[in-house]
This record gives C-alpha cells, sequence and structure tokens, in this order.
C-alpha cells in the first residue's frame, strides 16, 4: 500500500509579518508541511506540491504574524491581587492546576512560547512535561524552575534560597540537574514582605559564582533589579538580562543612571521593563477597591504615586532604548493584579513608551526568543522553523490594539481548538 500523500495547510490573508521587523508581505500566504513552514510570502508565488492535499483558510483583511513570545511569566499566581507570599502557602498540586489553567489561557491569547520565571518547588517542571506529554495545552516553556534569592529575599517562599558564593553556585547546579533551562536571580528585594525592593541583595562576587556556573553549562541568567545597585552588580556579574531594570536608591528615590545605560548597551545586555504589571496594579486595584468601599484617600495617594512613578518608568524605557539598550517584552503575568492572556498590553506598553509598532511587535516576537536562548526555534516565520502562527483581525503595524481581535492560533502546525469551555 502507497503511503498517504501530505497534507498540508495554506493560510491566506491580507498581509504576514515574519517577525523579524521588515515590512509587512501583501496579499501574502504562509503554506505549512506538518509542523513546519514550507514557505511565505506573496499569496500568488505560494503553492503546495502538485497532487497534495491541502487545508485552506483565507483570513481576509487579516494578519497572520509568529505565535508571541512572553519572556516573564508567573503561571502559578492567579492576577488577581493576591500577594506572593499568599500564593505560595497554596498545595503544590493547586498550584500545578492554577497554572496549567494559565497557561491554556496565554496559549489562547497568541502566545505559543513563554519563559516561566519563578514557580514553587518542582511544578513549572512538572507543568512543562505535562504540556510536552500533550496532558495539558499551553505554551512551549523555558524553566528556571524556582528563583535564588538571599534568605528572607523576595521569592525565597518558592524554594531555593541560597546565601554565599559556594551555596549559590550548588543552587545553580541543583536546578540545571532538575532540568532548568536558564537561572533566575533575584539580585534586589521585591514584593515579597521580608524583602527591601530599593536595596539589592547579593554581592557580586556571589551574582558571578552564578552567571559563572551558568555559562559553564550553557545557560543564560536573568536578575530581578528594583534598585540600582543591583543594576550596577548584575553588569559586574555579567548577568545576561536586567528585569524591571529601576534606577531606585537605598531612601526610595528615583535618579536615572546614563552612566549604566551605557553599560548596559555596551554589553548588550537584554531589559525587560515589565511596564503593564505597574498599571495593573493600579488601575484593578482603585477599581476593587472603589467597588468594595474601601478606596481610602490613603491609598488614592499611593495610588496617585504609583502612576507618577509609572510615567518615570516609561520615559526610562525610552530613554534606554533611544541609547541601544535591548527591549524585550516579559509580561510578569498573572504576577499582582495583572491577569493572565493579556501579554498585549507589555507590547502595547512599549509603543507607549517610544518603540515604533513594528518595533513592539518585534520584542513580543523575535526580539523575545532571541532574549530567552529560544531565537532558532521561535518568534519568527520562515521556512524550515516551527510553524507557530497567530491571525489576527486588521493591521498591527497601525494600530496596535488589533493583536487583541485574535482570529486563530497555530501552534507546531495544528489550529489551537479555542472554544469557551
Amino acid at each position: 500500500m502507497s503511503a498517504p500523500a501530505p497534507r498540508y495547510t495554506l493560510i491566506t490573508a491580507a498581509r504576514l509579518l515574519d517577525g523579524s521587523g521588515a515590512a509587512a508581505v501583501e496579499q501574502a500566504a504562509l503554506l505549512i508541511d506538518g509542523d513546519r513552514v514550507a514557505a511565505l510570502g506573496r499569496a500568488a508565488d505560494v503553492h503546495a506540491p502538485t497532487g497534495a492535499a491541502v487545508d485552506r483558510h483565507d483570513y481576509g483583511a487579516a494578519t497572520i504574524l509568529p505565535g508571541l513570545v512572553d519572556a516573564h511569566t508567573h503561571l502559578v499566581a492567579p492576577g488577581d491581587g493576591t500577594l506572593g507570599d499568599d500564593v505560595a502557602k497554596e498545595d503544590d498540586d493547586i498550584l500545578l492546576l492554577q497554572a496549567a489553567k494559565n497557561a491554556r489561557t496565554l496559549l489562547h491569547s497568541g502566545v505559543t512560547t513563554l519563559r516561566e520565571n519563578g514557580a514553587k518547588g518542582k511544578v513549572a517542571f512538572s507543568l512543562r512535561e505535562g504540556i510536552r506529554r500533550k496532558l495539558a495545552p499551553g505554551p512551549r516553556m523555558v524553566i528556571c524552575g524556582r528563583p535564588i534569592t538571599i534568605t528572607g529575599g523576595h521569592m525565597g517562599y518558592f524554594g531555593s534560597e541560597a546565601d554565599g558564593e559556594a551555596a549559590v553556585r550548588a543552587e545553580v547546579r541543583k536546578l540545571l540537574k532538575e532540568g532548568a533551562d536558564y537561572i533566575k536571580i533575584v539580585a534586589s528585594g521585591g514584593s515579597t514582605r521580608t524583602s527591601d525592593p530599593n536595596r539589592a541583595s547579593y554581592t557580586v562576587a556571589e551574582l558571578a559564582a552564578m552567571t559563572d556556573e551558568a555559562h559553564r553549562h550553557g545557560k543564560l541568567t536573568a536578575a530581578h533589579c528594583t534598585s540600582a545597585q543591583s543594576v550596577q552588580n548584575c553588569l559586574d556579574a555579567d548577568v545576561d538580562m536586567i528585569i524591571h531594570c529601576i534606577f531606585n536608591e537605598p531612601d526610595g528615590t528615583y535618579r536615572f543612571r546614563p552612566d549604566l545605560v551605557e553599560r548596559l548597551a555596551k554589553a548588550k545586555a537584554w531589559v525587560n521593563p515589565t511596564l503593564y504589571v505597574q498599571k495593573a496594579g493600579i488601575e484593578r486595584q482603585r477599581e476593587a477597591r472603589e467597588r468594595e468601599g474601601r478606596l481610602t484617600p490613603e491609598l488614592v495617594t499611593q495610588l496617585d504615586a504609583a502612576r507618577r512613578a509609572l510615567d518615570v518608568k516609561l520615559d526610562a524605557v525610552r530613554r534606554m532604548s533611544e541609547a541601544g539598550v535591548r527591549m524585550t517584552a516579559g509580561s510578569d503575568s498573572p504576577w499582582g493584579w495583572y491577569a493572565p492572556g493579556e501579554f498585549v498590553h507589555e507590547i502595547h506598553m512599549l509603543a507607549q513608551a517610544g518603540l515604533s509598532y513594528s518595533d513592539a511587535i518585534v520584542a513580543g516576537t523575535a526580539g523575545a526568543a532571541v532574549s530567552i536562548g529560544v531565537g532558532p526555534a521561535a518568534g519568527r516565520l520562515a521556512p524550515g522553523r516551527t510553524a507557530d502562527a497567530l491571525v489576527v483581525r486588521g493591521d498591527p503595524t497601525r494600530e496596535i490594539t488589533a493583536l487583541w481581535d485574535v482570529l486563530d492560533v497555530y501552534q507546531a502546525g495544528r489550529r489551537v481548538e479555542r472554544g469557551t469551555a
């Protein structure tokens, strides 16, 4: 009996963005062979082999682009304002169910690849394996497992506290043994109750021990930095990505640091500014407390101060980008008040910070993929690459909010079923 003829999928639309930042291909087509891109270009020039069976999908005045790549998630969180300290009190099996639900939501919103930036225990490892085995739907995952932090430091409740050069190096080895794809370092305090976000945590020597151990095994590092000293320490230690990148002084005042920006650009370090998580915290907390009748004058003052701080950060991202610092889009959702499935908000915020719509889209596709170490596998549409694609109504290079209007998502060549159940 002869083998069945290969079956192709042919997607056509008004335009196609390949994720590289190049101009859109007009009247475009994407031909998929199995899980790979076979060809792309003008519809008049893209054809399946003669005699091949073809599934055809014409989306009219829509845009085809690569599946989105979210460089920063915390899938164990609900995104409803619950503090991380309280998230960590949940049993791991409940957190795994929460993470699986969030992963499905992200996939349905168009995110086909993500980097998980820290979960409790072995939850991230279990979810990644479950998605790989097709036990649950979700994006492909790049994981750190757990963030490494000082005793009592931000996210220490997830299970990887370590102090001193020997101990932090050993923790890197332990995480790599468990299957971590990269190493997440908490270089300053954060929202954890026992930490101070305005002060550096690890010393340069401790940070260097972790980056050296990770790099010896071919792994990238990324560091949570909400203070100027922590950014400086991470640059001294050759960390690959600076997360948040807030130049706060120990007393909480903000001072833009052109010297550190120059070093970031020279080092070609990636910056993941996580803008919308702050905006979500301001807007959704105000709405929630207003509904509850608990919007006190004190809280209004705090939220107004937070909005002013966000404006300062937006300006800082603009200035960093103009100085040549590489920006990647990572949502930090569903942390805090940032609900899952809303990665588009982060791409939009980068545009508000001065990136062109085209550059903001690259930051959430090819740029994000390169920043998390999966550039050859995700974020772009090109012959031979994995066929992860998103189809949206309208033209996001003219109006970025078109990314919200998802018509279909394709993961490894297969159309994702996006029912409401």
